[in-house]
């Protein structure tokens, strides 16, 4: 096989995983919770506990909104470092969010886990809270499918945070692919050029 041909199949694998990797999601459901408002030292809520029940159950030591990566608030309010990076789009039962879907906007900064943990909140219902640690399992840039919470009219999410530590950004495995591929094409071209 050429070089050409080769170069061009690298691109076209490195593109399909680029784009398989954007269309993943996780999906989050009160039934795969680590935590919910009733676990720890004490019941969590009515009123916003975070991030003093975040730091109770994970171990963490986030002072006021020092912790605060992304928060969306249901009736459009967002805060967090990232807020101009993400968007909420929510599902209504009868009226009232039971879920939602929060995506990275493209081409801005993402939350890179170091540590990362989600705090899904209703304040009238018991559990008042549903609590995940997605460190592992997010990258920041799929989808967080929300889904079943407090529904058929039993209560309603309040809002979504995500508190945690993000980690130091690596480059991708597709762009370090890619950067080799470069380096492999510059060698092979200086030994063409250098035969002749």
């Amino acid at each position: 096989m050429n070089l050409g041909k080769l170069l061009k199949t690298a691109f076209v694998a490195t593109a399909l995983m680029v784009a398989s990797a954007t269309s993943s999601a996780l999906l989050l459901q009160p039934g795969d919770a680590d935590y919910d408002g009733n676990d720890g030292e004490g019941s969590y809520g009515p009123s916003n506990c975070e991030p003093s029940c975040i730091n109770d159950l994970f171990g963490t030591t986030f002072v006021g909104n020092s912790g605060l990566l992304y928060k969306a608030n249901f009736g459009g309010s967002e805060e967090g470092t990232f807020t101009s990076s993400y968007e909420m789009s929510w599902t209504l039962d009868d009226g009232e969010p039971s879920g939602g879907t929060l995506s990275w906007l493209l081409d801005t900064s993402h939350i890179a886990c170091g540590e990362c943990y989600v705090a899904v909140k209703d304040g009238n219902i018991d559990p008042r809270y549903y609590f995940y640690d997605i460190s592992a399992l997010w990258d920041g840039q799929e989808d967080l499918v929300f889904s079943n919470f407090w529904s058929n009219g039993r209560g309603a999410i309040s809002h979504i945070s995500i508190w945690g530590s993000p980690a130091v950004e690596v480059p991708e495995p597709g762009t370090l692919g890619l950067l080799g591929l470069g380096l492999m094409g510059l060698v092979y071209s200086r030994r063409r050029t250098g035969n002749k």
